[in-house]
């Protein structure tokens, strides 16, 4: 099982979770016991037994003041509940070192072999034992002695759960970014629709069958034009909103070749010329109107593009050929839209579409 696995195993299963906390605190008090036997200190001459008992009660006190400290205290603090944050912390090192003076004193005091050789090898230790609960819960808390110590043990659990967030965030911003490139992929694709291409070329042939060739040989350099920025224009790029102004004219020019009825009004308006957009996020909408729409008489398109501020809005309404809807599956340029407006605008877009039967008509409206 790889690293990305297991971390992730350990948020998702809920028993794996408590059993990897358990294994951790097991190996949290074996490291304490076995430091304690090793080290210089009152402990490691009273048995290796009530060494480990030891070390495992107060490893499960830090595990009491552990929880709390890091699920329910310092989320407060971040949500600046200062005053609710700072006295449950308080109140939870004043529980852990009251724990722990107990647990010192009743672990000690029921071997009679461990005071006495406490007594003869450390007597100012022997002495703490026998004051009272309050006066040496004082004593711990005002030496600091306990604080610090606290600290350093704290910061073992604290420092892996930081590491292991970490790691899962660099595995999410990696998973983001493989996510980005498939959907600039599948938008570079739905970029050049073959139909429109089809419609443009056969387009530009009925003109030159007219005889129309100044305006067949425009109508190669606005494809030309279009084409030429649609595929060299990365889905993540940012273009300048006259640039994108531009192009959806053209587009909306290109399409209005192959309409025989419909009416087509267009109000393309940017106050804002320093402005810049995702490349062709609006292609998909305008597409929609004239892939949908039918081209009998009466029929119509209106397209209205206003950007004043750092606001912008669209709103396109179009007659419903539902002959047509109902034959044709939804195409990916409407999919890669709404995934380009939540990486690009998270929270800040409104997406409405509603269909009468009638008419079609998409409302979007973005705070840039």
């Amino acid at each position: 099982m790889d690293l990305e696995k297991l971390s992730e195993k350990i948020y998702t299963h809920k028993q794996f979770r408590i059993s990897a906390h358990l294994l951790f605190w097991l190996a949290e008090g074996l490291l304490t016991w076995y430091i304690t036997i090793i080290s210089f200190n009152t402990y490691r001459n009273l048995g290796d037994l009530l060494v480990c008992e030891l070390s495992f009660v107060n490893t499960l006190n830090l595990a009491l003041f552990y929880y709390p400290l890091i699920y329910m205290f310092i989320p407060q603090l971040r949500k600046r509940k200062y005053f609710a944050g700072l006295t449950g912390i308080v109140c939870l090192l004043l529980l852990y070192t009251l724990i722990n003076s107990l647990a010192e004193k009743m672990v000690l005091l029921r071997c009679t072999d461990c005071m006495q050789m406490l007594k003869s090898s450390n007597n100012d230790y022997y002495q703490f034992l026998h004051r009272d609960l309050l006066s040496r819960l004082l004593a711990k808390l005002a030496s600091m002695g306990m604080l610090i110590g606290l600290v350093f043990s704290v910061s073992v659990p604290l420092a892996i759960k930081i590491a292991i967030q970490s790691f899962r965030q660099q595995i999410a911003a990696v998973k983001l970014a493989k996510e980005n490139v498939e959907l600039e992929f599948n938008f570079l694709k739905s970029q050049v629709n073959p139909h429109f291409l089809f419609n443009s070329l056969n387009n530009i042939y009925g003109l030159i069958l007219k005889k129309e060739n100044d305006k067949a040989a425009g109508t190669v350099a606005r494809l030309a034009e279009f084409m030429r920025y649609t595929l060299q224009s990365p889905g993540s790029d940012q273009a300048p909103v006259q640039i994108e102004i531009k192009l959806l004219q053209d587009y909306i020019d290109l399409e209005k070749i192959r309409l025989n009825h419909t009416e087509v009004n267009i109000e393309l308006e940017s106050q804002n010329e320093n402005q810049v957009l995702p490349s062709l996020l609006l292609i998909p909408l305008i597409e929609n109107a004239f892939k949908y729409s039918a081209d009998q008489p009466k029929a119509a398109i209106n397209i209205r593009l206003t950007i004043k501020a750092n606001k912008l809005q669209l709103n396109v309404t179009n007659t419903v050929d539902v002959d047509r809807q109902l034959h044709t599956g939804g195409g990916i340029g409407l999919q890669n839209l709404k995934k380009r407006l939540e990486l690009y605008y998270p929270d800040n877009y409104n997406y409405e579409a509603t269909d009468t039967g009638q008419l079609y008509t998409t409302h979007l409206e973005i705070n840039l």
